[in-house]
């Protein structure tokens, strides 16, 4: 009578199946799975940051640019008196050059000139000056802004 060891015992299932690697080629996928989810999420992450700034570097230049325009709206309003042209060749009547706000936040603005008109309702010596405002503004090295306003004001000629 022969002894029969595991290795000679016969399998009721069928032939055995050599898997002796599975576990370690299975790991492995895996880890290769998670190192590109990783690597995705890194950059995703990255992507967004660089988005983020540049849309603050924008929204900073744009509140830039309006606030040159405010400047701009502000020495017409507190003129009193139609200012007088300093540049016919494009009818300036005032341009500020550039005037940091912070960090480095800066704006300018060019107002000029372009007509006057009869308002409505007033006598004749009360005429709306109408003046274009060009303002730009700037935020750290990249970000640049410009705001175009048209603004009148009503002023008495002739006293």
């Amino acid at each position: 009578m022969t002894v029969q060891t595991p290795k000679t015992m016969p399998n009721p299932q069928g032939p055995q199946v050599d898997r002796e690697g599975f576990a370690m080629v299975t790991t492995l996928l895996m880890v290769l799975v998670l190192s590109v989810l990783a690597v995705g999420v890194v950059w995703m992450a990255s992507s967004e940051k660089k988005t983020t700034f540049a849309e603050q570097n924008h929204i900073s230049s744009l509140f830039s640019a309006d606030a040159g325009g405010e400047a701009g709206i502000n020495f017409v309003r507190l003129s009193s008196t139609p200012p007088r042209i300093i540049s016919f060749a494009d009818s300036t009547v005032r341009n500020q050059g550039e005037t940091t706000l912070h960090d480095s936040q800066n704006y300018d603005f060019n107002c000029a000139y372009s007509g006057k008109t009869r308002r409505m309702g007033w006598g004749v010596n009360y005429l709306n000056y109408n003046y274009r405002i060009d303002s730009n503004g700037a935020a750290a090295t990249t970000g640049k802004s410009g705001v175009e306003l048209v603004v009148n004001r009503l002023y008495r000629e002739g006293y």
